[in-house]
């Protein structure tokens, strides 16, 4: 008897392996779908029926996943804020200066253009700017660019420096996506480093 139970483990084991990947490829495919709407249109005019059609899921499979396309949408953008937290969060070795920020730039770059057209989708006009506005407000806050503003004189002071430091890697970023990643990840992660150090100079 208790043989045949453990002869059943695996095969439970083999099951829940299997729904899990079906689960991720679902998920995948459905993100890639509302991307590439995306390019189109904003969220606004996309619906589930569409999304459903170009990834070739049905609408159950959908809601079994997403409450709607707004939600879809929300839970890609969470997935990028939660991958570039665990970036500063594994690299335990960061100095607060120049040399570090650098570090952790070229990885999150490194993910951005292994992502690409999704980050392209991300930062274009049908994108959600309070979501990228969120990201790198978030970085900048807890780990890059830190070191230039600890000695600015006040918090209100801090708080420009921080927007222009986000509206301006924005723009730098979605520039390189947009020209084909003309430079290295290296070069501009440099180029960004050294135009927001001669900022605070």
């Amino acid at each position: 008897m208790s043989g045949k139970e453990t002869e059943e483990v695996p095969f439970m084991e083999d099951k829940q392996v299997k729904e899990s990947r079906k689960a991720r490829y679902t998920r995948m495919v459905l993100r890639e779908s509302l991307m590439e709407l995306m390019k189109m249109k904003p969220i606004s005019l996309i619906s589930v029926k569409e999304i459903c059609a170009l990834a070739d899921i049905s609408r159950s499979t959908f809601y079994a996943h997403y409450a709607d396309q707004n939600d879809l949408l929300q839970k890609t953008e969470e997935e990028m804020l939660v991958f570039f937290d665990s970036i500063l969060n594994k690299n335990t070795f960061y100095k607060n200066d120049k040399h570090g920020a650098l570090q952790i730039l070229e990885e999150i770059l490194q993910h951005i253009a292994d992502n690409n057209k999704s980050v392209y989708v991300l930062f274009s006009e049908n994108g959600n700017v309070n979501f990228l506005k969120t990201l790198f407000s978030s970085l900048y806050r807890k780990n890059i660019f830190k070191y230039l503003t600890d000695k600015l004189p006040d918090e209100q002071t801090k708080e420009y420096y921080f927007m222009f430091f986000v509206t301006g890697t924005i723009g730098i970023i979605y520039h390189w996506i947009n020209n084909g990643m003309n430079k290295s990840i290296h070069e501009l992660a440099k180029l960004i480093v050294n135009l927001t150090s001669q900022i605070k100079q």
